[in-house]
């Protein structure tokens, strides 16, 4: 694991220039029950998301950070180099509102 100050950069570095694919953004919104929201809407859950995920909740594992936010409910799986969101989905299945 990464010192705390790298995690603070890393954490806010991800946040600015996280990017996604026009299915990425589809699957986000299936997994996280917003299929409603606009994609410039999922952009800004997506970085309240991880600037809210406590530096605790932050892993690395192989090629992949996994940024688990108890406050939104949700999971983000991120690709280290390109900081792609491959993934979200709820930690649990109790709908969240957001």
């Amino acid at each position: 694991m990464l010192s705390n100050e790298m995690n603070i950069n890393l954490r806010k570095v991800i946040a600015e220039q996280f990017r996604n694919t026009t299915l990425g953004l589809l699957r986000i919104k299936r997994n996280l029950g917003i299929i409603n929201f606009s994609d410039s809407e999922v952009e800004v859950l997506l970085r309240k998301i991880i600037l809210s995920t406590s530096l605790s909740d932050i892993e690395r594992k192989g090629k992949n950070y996994y940024l688990k936010c108890f406050k939104y409910n949700s999971i983000l799986t991120v690709n280290s180099h390109s900081f792609t969101i491959i993934t979200a989905k709820q930690i649990n299945n109790k709908r969240t509102s957001f």
